[in-house]
């Protein structure tokens, strides 16, 4: 039973997490926001405690559903992460390409309700989690821009708002918000 309850804390947490965390202007968000931008090391910290998080889960999983043989899918997508440059791409992917994003969602959601590839699916659901968190290359980029630094030392918010700015996704209600010049023509 306790195992039973652990696993459902490790599903739930995702969840919890996005809604709680994610686009939030809270001062302890920004600073992991700037130590994500500016640090290397935070980024591999990170990847770290992301699978440290999938390995514990992993142990879990195991202890309460002795002789699983499905839980090797997931295994080999963890030992690929020992790789931070691996996961580094993975991760940056993810963030830059919003339908790679649903394609996978997507995919969990469909390989979740397959017994034997519960843990794989648990194992792309916290990767996607890390995803929404991880600085885009174009964050990366702003983040060298010495006028983007000092606004957002000023005001940390706004690197909340450009952390999470996905412009490129093009939804409908701003497909013309750029226009103007076109339209004046």
């Amino acid at each position: 039973m306790t195992w039973n309850i652990l696993q459902l804390i490790f599903c739930a947490t995702p969840f919890v997490l996005s809604l709680a965390l994610y686009k939030s202007n809270r001062p302890f968000m920004a600073k992991f926001y700037t130590a994500m931008t500016r640090s290397v090391k935070a980024r591999k910290l990170y990847v770290q405690v992301l699978l440290i998080l999938l390995l514990l889960f992993h142990y879990v999983y195991t202890s309460g559903h002795v002789g699983e043989f499905g839980v090797l899918l997931s295994t080999a997508v963890c030992a690929a992460m020992y790789s931070f440059r691996r996961t580094d791409r993975w991760l940056w992917g993810l963030c830059d390409r919003p339908r790679a994003f649903v394609t996978l969602a997507l995919a969990a959601l469909v390989i979740g309700f397959v017994p034997h590839l519960y843990t794989t699916a648990v194992t792309v659901i916290y990767l996607l989690l890390a995803a929404l968190f991880y600085p885009s290359v174009r964050v990366m980029a702003e983040c060298k821009d010495a006028d983007a630094l000092s606004e957002w030392a000023k005001h940390p918010e706004l690197l909340s708002e450009s952390y999470h700015d996905y412009h490129h996704a093009r939804l409908p209600h701003d497909a013309d918000s750029g226009n103007s010049d076109i339209s004046a023509q």
